[in-house]
């Protein structure tokens, strides 16, 4: 939350960002002794959604794939519903040269991903390049569930 402190000629107004930020504790090398912000913004709460009863942050993901030997950094995640149930897709690049450990690279992803998001997903490979490259915001959570 935001609240211009610094405005004496209006009324004090708070803005709700929706940014996940983590405090950096360190002082400036400049000598400032404002609070800084470390390593820029983290998420964003209203990334937050809720997948078979279970809140689901898109950043647990993009943290799993991305440490993960072999996986390119892109990849997507489509929630859809099939009847009552929701189903989460996670497409993913495999890294050239690595076509062969598919299996192993997909049991691992899957391991980490249960145990980071308590979910399960059903995982497709696609060869490196393949998915969709994004020049500003990047739009790698797609919810495709009807809202009522």
């Amino acid at each position: 939350i935001i609240t211009a402190l610094d405005r004496f000629a209006q009324p004090c107004v708070r803005f709700d960002s929706k940014d996940v930020i983590e405090w950096d504790s360190s002082p400036c090398p400049c000598g400032r002794t404002f609070r800084l912000i470390k390593g820029g913004v983290v998420g964003r709460a209203d990334d937050i959604t809720k997948v078979k009863g279970v809140l689901l942050a898109p950043a647990a993901i993009e943290e799993v794939v991305r440490g993960i030997d072999g996986l390119g950094n892109e990849y997507e995640v489509i929630v859809d519903k099939l009847g009552d149930v929701d189903r989460i897709k996670l497409k993913v690049e495999v890294m050239p040269g690595e076509e062969d450990r598919a299996k192993a690279i997909e049991a691992r992803l899957k391991d980490q991903l249960r145990l980071k998001t308590n979910l399960a997903y059903r995982i497709e490979f696609y060869d490196y390049g393949k998915l969709p490259r994004y020049e500003v915001k990047a739009r790698r959570f797609k919810d495709m569930r009807k809202k009522p």
